[in-house]
C-alpha cells in the first residue's frame, strides 16, 4: 500500500508539533501554541496550522543552515588568501602557461570564496525571536564582509597585474 504525502499529512495529527521553534503569527509573532481558533488573539490575524509549520519549517531550516555561516566565511577567506597567494607565485615564476591555469583556478576560487562569505548576511531573513535557536557564536557579519572583499579583488585585480 503507497499513500500520497498528502495523505500522510492529512493522517498525522494537526497538534503534534515537530519544531524547537514555537508556531507564531507571521504578523505580530505571537506565540499560537495552544489555540484552537485559527486567528492570533494579539492582532487578529487569520491562520493556519498548514501555514504556520510551513512558516516554520523554512525558518528552522534557514537558522540550521546558519549555524555554519561561520565556518563557511572562514574557508572562504582562507580560499582567498591561498588564491592571493597562487597569484603572487605565478607572477614570480612568469610562465605564461602556468600564469594562465593559475588565472582561471583563481576565477573559480573567487567565486566560491564570495558565495561562501555571502552565507552570514542571510542572518536577516531569520525573524529576530528565532535568533536564539541559532546557537552561539551568531554569524559574524564582519568576517563575512572581508571574505566577499578578497573574493571580488580578485576579481578584478588580477585583469590589472596580468
Amino acid at each position: 500500500m503507497s499513500m500520497t504525502w498528502e495523505e500522510l499529512e492529512r493522517l498525522r495529527p494537526t497538534d503534534e508539533w515537530r519544531y524547537p521553534l514555537p508556531p507564531t503569527c507571521r504578523k505580530c509573532a505571537y506565540n499560537l501554541t495552544g489555540l484552537s481558533e485559527q486567528r492570533c488573539p494579539e492582532c487578529g490575524t487569520p491562520f493556519t496550522w498548514r501555514e504556520v509549520r510551513q512558516r516554520v519549517r523554512r525558518i528552522w531550516g534557514m537558522t540550521l543552515r546558519l549555524r555554519h555561516a561561520n565556518q563557511d566565511a572562514m574557508t572562504g577567506l582562507i580560499i582567498a588568501l591561498s588564491s592571493w597567494f597562487a597569484l603572487g607565485f605565478a607572477k614570480l615564476v612568469g610562465s605564461t602557461y602556468l600564469t594562465g591555469f593559475v588565472w582561471i583556478l583563481v576565477m573559480i576560487a573567487a567565486l566560491m570564496a564570495l558565495v561562501l562569505g555571502s552565507q552570514v548576511l542571510n542572518v536577516r531573513r531569520i525573524p529576530s525571536w528565532a535568533r536564539s535557536f541559532m546557537g552561539d557564536p551568531p554569524p559574524n557579519i564582519a568576517l563575512g564582509l572581508l571574505t566577499m572583499f578578497l573574493a571580488l579583488t580578485l576579481f578584478f585585480v588580477p585583469l590589472i597585474l596580468f
